[in-house]
């Protein structure tokens, strides 16, 4: 018995652990001020910002817009995914612009459904979205050159970083200490580019070429962390997204015959250039450039005559593949969004919804708490302990799964409340019962834990697969609700059939003859 309570008591000292561990992000975030925040090193800020909880549009304001993509000047046959293609190219833009938790959705036949928390600058935002895609097919620049103008920035940064930081704490390669396998990883991206704006970088990198980003997957599997590979790219344009008809994802390639690829089709114009650079620049990459961001930078095998190319994926999903397809396709076709919907929250509303759904977490908890330790007293307490774990163990998840808050989640919350001590509830009246019969305290417990297990497990897992329905054919604040619902009863079912237990088992075990229930 005292082993079997030692385990459960490690295990519930680990979920507190990481759980504070997690929300302490949170804390943090929410304590910077202005001020700590321009004093905090890019990839610390950024650090904290990805791993506290997210707050939606309704809390902390930001702008809703519905788009209609204009099928006008488009063929039938161009009409076909004219929506999806447009989605994909938003989405990628919005990811620039560094939205947190943007919910990009089709609304519809040809509707775009766009909601972009925080975001305050409108004029901006509506510019970006509005513009026309930018699909490039441009030349890398050489190895050599590429790893001659690194080394100089490597020197430079160095040197800059030696002006300002204690030597002891400066790394003598700073730009290729984040390189990996000639990659660098996703969270080291800020920094870099941070690196890059130094004094006197610019003038390092060749006029007619600039730095951009390569963000084919390192490995394309969930889980597995994002590496990233700075690409030496040239200004120049050698082909643009109009010189394609079609692009088709498919699986097989010469070097791996289950590999995912990407088919290209072009004009017949564009068939003659693309023989005449494929034809010289035969070895060396060509990028294809979607809004700034590298989409792709195959190595030219052959010189390509017939207007038909393969982009090999590697081993990138071929979900991977279909979007890159999406996104070329995407490139050649002139189909404009226009906004017929626009709603702007300021973050004051946002704050006033924070304050009320807040109060009413408090409210709802102080209600259930009171009613608990009248009616239960002793064992009142303890529920009350266990329903602070259990919002504690929420939020640490919903900051762990990079999940966002919205005001129907905190109506989540104050529903788990209630919730969190049915299970309680029903134990206690199931000892309560035992007790009257004449049992000793501990058999009383160990049979109201016992009986009142199935009743209990099935009224939770009926809630959670409604919440699971609810999240699967919902959207937006639904499924806000519904995550936050999952997540509180699972943390239910922990906090009161062990942690309850184990408090009630070690109070036995201490010598406590009478249990005030």
């Amino acid at each position: 018995m005292k082993l079997e309570m030692r385990i459960k008591a490690v295990i519930i000292l680990l979920a507190i652990i990481l759980a504070g561990w997690q929300l302490s992000y949170t804390w943090r975030y929410t304590k910077l001020t202005p001020q700590k925040s321009e004093e905090l090193p890019p990839s610390e800020l950024k650090k904290l910002k990805d791993k506290a909880i997210k707050l939606g549009l309704d809390l902390q304001g930001g702008m809703h817009l519905v788009l209609q993509v204009d099928m006008s000047k488009l063929t039938e046959k161009e009409r076909q995914g004219a929506t999806d293609r447009a989605l994909e190219i938003l989405r990628n833009r919005i990811d620039q612009f560094g939205v947190s938790e943007p919910s990009i959705a089709k609304q519809g036949g040809n509707r775009i459904a766009i909601q972009l928390p925080g975001v305050v600058d409108r004029a901006r935002a509506l510019e970006l979205i509005g513009k026309t895609a930018q699909l490039e097919f441009r030349l890398v620049e050489k190895e050599k050159i590429a790893e001659k103008v690194l080394t100089k920035i490597d020197e430079l940064v160095y040197e800059k970083e030696l002006e300002t930081e204690d030597s002891l704490e400066v790394f003598e390669h700073p730009i290729f200490a984040l390189f990996y396998n000639g990659k660098v990883a996703e969270r080291d991206t800020a920094l870099f580019n941070e690196y890059l704006r130094m004094p006197g970088v610019a003038q390092i990198i060749p006029s007619d070429d600039e730095l951009l980003w390569d963000e084919t997957s390192s490995g394309g599997l969930e889980g597995v962390e994002e590496y990233l590979e700075p690409l030496l790219v040239k200004k120049k344009t050698c082909l643009k997204g109009d010189a394609i008809v079609d692009a088709r994802a498919g699986i097989g390639t010469p070097k791996n015959p289950v590999g995912a690829r990407v088919d290209l089709t072009m004009t017949p114009k564009a068939r003659r250039d693309w023989a005449h650079i494929t034809g010289a620049n035969v070895g060396r990459r060509i990028a294809i450039v979607m809004d700034g961001v590298v989409k792709s930078a195959p190595v030219v095998i052959e010189r390509i005559a017939g207007g038909r190319s393969m982009i090999e994926m590697g081993t990138t999903p071929f979900k991977e593949a279909k979007d890159l397809a999406l996104i070329i396709r995407a490139g050649a076709l002139p189909a404009p969004v226009h906004i017929v919907e626009e709603h702007s929250i300021g973050p004051s509303l946002g704050a006033d919804s924070i304050r009320a759904g807040v109060r009413s977490v408090y409210f709802g908890a102080i209600l259930v708490l009171l009613f608990m330790i009248i009616y239960y007293r002793m064992c009142g307490v303890l529920a009350n302990f266990a329903l602070f774990f259990n919002i504690f163990f929420l939020l640490a998840v919903l900051s762990g799964l990079k999940a966002t808050l919205t005001l129907p989640g905190l109506a989540g919350i104050v529903l788990v409340l209630g919730t969190a001590v049915d299970a309680n509830i029903l134990i206690f009246e199931r000892i309560r019962e035992e007790l009257r019969t004449g049992k000793t305290t501990r058999s009383a417990i160990d049979a109201g834990y016992s009986r009142a297990f199935r009743t209990i497990l099935d009224a939770n897992v009926t809630t959670f697969l409604s919440g699971a329905i609810l999240y699967y054919f919902g959207t937006g604040p639904i499924k806000g609700f519904a995550v936050t619902l999952m997540i509180g009863i699972a943390a239910n079912l922990f906090t009161a059939i062990v942690m309850t237990k184990l408090v009630l088992d070690y109070v036995v075990m201490k010598g406590v003859k009478k249990l005030y229930i």
